[in-house]
């Protein structure tokens, strides 16, 4: 079964302190066959987080002040109950402040354990790729609808709307379940949602997966043919990264082949493709130039370049044969970032 990629994001510590963890990890990793592979990232954009308890201050209530040793951001104030991710620190810790999850950075064997715990905390983003997996496996065959997962046993996992461009999963689901799963094509009045059930979009859905695989997915024609804008990637700002900015910022100005798009953007030949795979699963580029977007270029208030310019509201045309006009997207007038249709809907 494919594993995701992690990111670990560690604050308060030095240069020095950060080279003995990436030698920590890569002993880890070394001998991890089968889990999710662990990568050091930015800690505002981490899954979990390591936090150096001497950069630690602690304040009242339940909130403690992080010294990050970052120039931009030297200081943070947190509270660790209300932090949306796995969260462990470094011994020793201020007088009177407890952790819930400690863990020493520096013994590979103890790292280990503290990762396989964050693996557990992050099951369901975990189980939201394996999902997502599926969806790129079975991109061929499905089309517009609503499809039930059911595990082995024919218990519901995971309502996908392909009409609403949803998906509802099981919130104890596990990664594996969804390996062997089967997929049932249900009438549109099948799309109710059990109570408790996780609801994301399609589209998140995707970009969890495609940020997250070491595969190569994206499609060939993308390394050959010219790339066009489509529309902002309808995501949370927080889960786009620096590079996807670059090359947005860059198709703002003028579509663009592969080549061109490393040379005006300087990332490698797999990190623009893990960029472009992520904007195309998202539905935010093409490479038709009748679904591009049509960008309305205006000068910045301020007399300079703005970094992504103004677009026109008029819904641009999906890659597929499938008509958008008669059969429009849930959205609101002003929306123009809704998702791109990723499956070829029914003729």
């Amino acid at each position: 079964m494919e594993q995701p990629v992690l990111r670990l994001g560690l604050v308060g510590f030095s240069n020095a302190d950060t080279q003995s963890i990436v030698l920590a990890m890569a002993q880890i990793f070394r001998f991890s066959e089968g889990r999710p592979r662990w990568e050091l990232t930015d800690f505002e954009q981490a899954d979990a987080w390591c936090i150096r308890g001497g950069s630690v201050q602690r304040l009242p209530g339940n909130q403690v002040l992080v010294n990050t040793l970052i120039p931009r951001l030297p200081t943070i104030t947190l509270d660790p109950k209300e932090i949306a991710r796995p969260i462990a620190f470094t011994a020793p810790l201020p007088a009177g402040l407890e952790a819930s999850e400690l863990v020493n950075l520096t013994d590979p064997n103890l790292l280990r354990v503290s990762l396989q715990r964050f693996e557990a905390w992050l099951r369901p983003l975990r189980a939201q790729f394996s999902l997502g997996a599926q969806l790129v496996v079975r991109e061929q065959e499905l089309s517009q609808g609503v499809y039930h997962v059911l595990d082995t046993q024919s218990k519901l996992l995971a309502v996908i709307n392909l009409i609403s461009w949803r998906v509802a999963m099981m919130p104890i689901a596990q990664p594996l379940d969804f390996e062997d799963a089967s997929w049932v094509q249900r009438p549109a009045m099948a799309a109710d949602v059990p109570p408790g059930f996780l609801t994301i979009s399609v589209v998140q859905l995707m970009w969890i997966y495609a940020v997250r695989t070491e595969q190569d997915v994206l499609p060939a024609r993308y390394r050959k043919q010219k790339v066009y804008l489509r529309r902002l990637p309808n995501l949370p700002a927080g889960w786009v990264r620096d590079e996807h900015l670059v090359v947005l910022r860059a198709l703002s100005a003028a579509p663009a082949k592969f080549k061109d798009l490393q040379d005006t953007t300087a990332l490698s030949d797999e990190s623009l493709a893990r960029t472009l795979a992520a904007l195309y699963f998202s539905g935010a580029i093409t490479t038709n130039a009748a679904s591009a977007m049509q960008i309305e270029r205006k000068p910045s208030p301020v007399g300079g370049q703005s970094s992504l310019p103004p677009v026109s509201l008029a819904f641009a045309l999906p890659e597929t044969h499938y008509d958008m006009r008669n059969h429009p997207y849930p959205q609101s007038p002003l929306d123009i970032t809704a998702p791109a249709p990723l499956f070829t809907p029914p003729r």
